[in-house]
Order: C-alpha cells, then structure tokens, then sequence
C-alpha cells in the first residue's frame, strides 16, 4: 500500500517528496528530460520537465526563480496565474560566480563580507566569509597553484576559501555589490615537452564531428574557402590516425552532407562513445589579422570572445532564447565539464607543442568554456577545436594544404593518448 500511494503521488506530482534522496533522483532526471526536450525542440516535454524541476526543487529548497520563469512562458497565456507586480524589487539570496581568474562574485546589498588569514598544517589560507548570502552548490577551481573552494559555511553564510602550499598575495575589492579577487605575480603555464610513450586505447569509442556540411558551408573565409571543406578532410585523416593507435572510431558525416546538431550528439551516444571531438574553423573577416588555434569545452562563455564564436557555430539552430540557454547550461554534469576541460587542455599542448615544432607563427589561443549546442546532449566528456581562422590568409593556406591537415590529425591523436594516459 505504501508503494502505490508514492507511485500515484508521483504520477500526480511529479516528484517523490517521501525523502530528500527520491526527490533529487527525481530532480535529476527532470534536468536530464529538459535538455532532451530542448534538443527535441519539444514544447510539450519541456512543460513536464520544468514542471518536475520545479516541485522537487521547492520541496529541496533550491533556487528555483529561473526555471519558474521559464515555465510561465512556455505555459499558454489564458492557464498563466496572474502575477501581481510588486514595486519594491526582491533581491536574490544567493550569490552568483561570474569568474574564477580573477575571482568575480556577485552580491546583493544585504550581503556583508569578512576577510581573514590563516597558516595551518603548512598551508597558507585566505577567507572571505559573505553573511547573508547562499551558493547552489559546492565551487571548486584550481589556479596555477592557489585551490579556490565555494561552499555553504552554515544557514546563512557563505565562505570562499584560498588555499596554497606557497605563500601568495591578491588585490581584492567589494565596490558595487561585487567580491573582486585579484591574485598578483601567478606563473604562467608553460607547455613542456610531451613523453612519446604509446598509450593502449582499451576498447575506447571515439565519435568525431567534422563540422556543418552540405547546405551549411560554415565559415567562408580568404579566397572563398568554406569551412566545411577543411574540416572533413582532417577529421577522415583523424579517424586513420586514431584507428592506426587501436582506438574504435566512428565519424557523425564522412561526406559533404548536412546533419542537424541534435543528431550528431544523438550519434555519439547512441555509438557509447568515450569522447566526443568536433572539428570547426574559427573566422573574422572584420579582423583578417587574427589568427590563432582554440579549444573549447561545454560551460557557460566567460569572455566576450567564447560567446561570439559560440553564437556563430550556434547559428544553425535559429534563435535560441537565452533563458533557455542558461538553464540547460545550469544543468550540465560538474565531473563532465571537469573532464571536458582536461581533454581540451591536453589536446590544445599538444597542437602547439608539436606545430611549434614545424611552422612559424603558431598562435597559441588557449582553452575557453563556452555554450556550444553541438556539445549540449551529449553524455560524454566532449570539445570543440577552431583549428585556425580561414579569415586569415596565412592559416586559411594551411589550413587546405594536405599535410598541414595530416599533422592536424596526429597531434590531436597525441592529444587524446595523453588524456587517457592520466585518466584511467
């Protein structure tokens, strides 16, 4: 009797409100629905899933503002409850991280904040105790040697806590309702010689995405160059080179074809593959100087930069509301972001590593987070590389010439092998 009463209070609800562990298994599966129905372009689903977001999240005492929102919008106007506007503005609770180099937090004007100092157990600490406030969840980042960690100190504070085995200094401020950190005199990460040592790939499934194809061109840069000629080439030449070192490969179009975003990731997990790679050339046709490689990861855009090149690889999708962006973003997994980013890392070393190697004039672009959609449904760690931009006519050149795209393929394959070598 005890079951069919929670199955049918479920099936009313929504949510299985018997425990706090039901209610986010529950709040989980709702989150992973959202983005299906967001891939889906379903209406309908979207509803259901906001619906259950938003009833186990109440009953777990999350933030829920964003998704009740959305819901309201998607609902039909005439089912809308009347919402009474107040003319006194109700300020968050919680604090928003908008960056971790330099550390940016946003307050509300009742949030006070603390700093202090501490040397305990041979390590150096800072902390900044933020009163009034709350964090969705538990932050942590590492920047070069210094460990920031974010988490609920207690009910209604806050605390962020700076760590490192060396002593450090930083510069912060709280002008404007904003915690600034600034760390003074960081190392720069210089990219060291890479070992040779094979890697034995173990049965690893590789899905790569050569992008955009057929009606969709892509970038179209010097001398007409389309983006989609440069790209499927040097992921057919990846897929051998990943074949040669024992890895199972699979490419989401091995001709000149279109294929929507949706269905590429739906590939990839259909194939249960272990990593995800699309292949993209970056373009700036206002700027022909630019030029450089990037890496790119799944995470909300923390530059002006990440979110032009997302919003241009994006393009193919129509208009996309931001709300909706946010909120699949808010859902992402944290160990596959995690992950996502060490892939990235690896296989941008080895990119200018070993083209240093060979060629003069190797910009080194670094390795950004950034929404782009290709990269949402998928279930694996999962990048997107700009290999260079066809605006500019010293890469464009390169960029068509055969061997350049063979040497492409390899250091990207080194790049792999180096990622499952320090992530078994």
């Amino acid at each position: 009797m005890k079951y069919l009463l929670v199955f049918l209070f479920t099936a009313l609800f929504g949510c299985n409100t018997i425990s706090n562990r039901a209610a986010y298994q529950d709040y989980t599966k709702a989150k992973q629905k959202y983005i299906q129905a967001v891939l889906d372009n379903s209406k309908k689903e979207k509803i259901l899933a906001l619906n259950e977001i938003v009833k186990c999240g109440e009953f777990l005492g999350f933030n829920i503002i964003e998704y009740k929102r959305e819901l309201l919008k998607l609902k039909p106007k005439n089912s809308q409850p009347k919402i009474i506007k107040s003319p006194l503005k109700i300020e968050s609770s919680y604090i928003k991280i908008l960056s971790f180099n330099p550390l940016d937090i946003k307050l509300s004007s009742k949030m006070k904040i603390k700093y202090s100092t501490l040397y305990k157990y041979h390590k150096h600490y800072k902390f900044f105790d933020i009163y009034n406030a709350k964090v969705n969840r538990f932050r942590m980042k590492k920047i070069s040697n210094i460990t920031i960690k974010i988490a609920q100190n207690n009910s209604k504070r806050v605390r962020v806590v700076l760590s490192s085995p060396n002593n450090f200094k930083i510069r912060y401020s709280t002008q404007n309702h904003r915690l600034k950190v600034n760390f003074l005199g960081l190392k720069q990460t210089k990219y060291i010689k890479i070992p040779i040592k094979k890697y034995n790939p173990h049965n690893k499934v590789i899905v790569i995405d050569p992008g955009h194809g057929g009606k969709d061109p892509g970038g179209i840069g010097y001398h007409h160059i389309k983006e989609k000629n440069i790209v499927l080439p040097i992921g057919l030449y990846l897929k051998k080179e990943l074949q040669k070192r024992g890895y199972k490969v699979y490419l989401t179009r091995s001709r000149d074809v279109f294929i929507t975003l949706r269905n590429r990731t739906k590939f990839a997990n259909r194939k249960k593959a272990d990593l995800f790679v699309s292949i993209h050339c970056n373009i700036a046709p206002s700027h022909p100087e630019v030029y450089g490689i990037n890496t790119y990861f799944l995470s909300p855009a923390r530059s002006e930069r990440a979110k032009r090149v997302a919003k241009l690889e994006n393009s193919v999708i129509g208009n996309l509301r931001s709300t909706t962006q946010n909120i699949v973003l808010n859902f992402l997994n944290r160990d596959r972001i995690i992950s996502s980013d060490k892939l990235a890392i690896d296989i941008q070393k080895s990119l200018i590593y070993n083209f240093r190697k060979h060629y003069k004039h190797i910009n080194d672009g670094g390795v950004h987070p950034a929404p782009f959609w290709v990269l949402v449904g998928t279930n694996m760690p999962s990048i997107l590389i700009e290999t260079g931009f066809i605006s500019n006519k010293m890469e464009a050149l390169r960029l068509i010439n055969k061997s350049y795209q063979k040497r492409y393929a390899k250091f990207i394959a080194e790049g792999i092998d180096n990622y499952f070598r320090k992530n078994r």
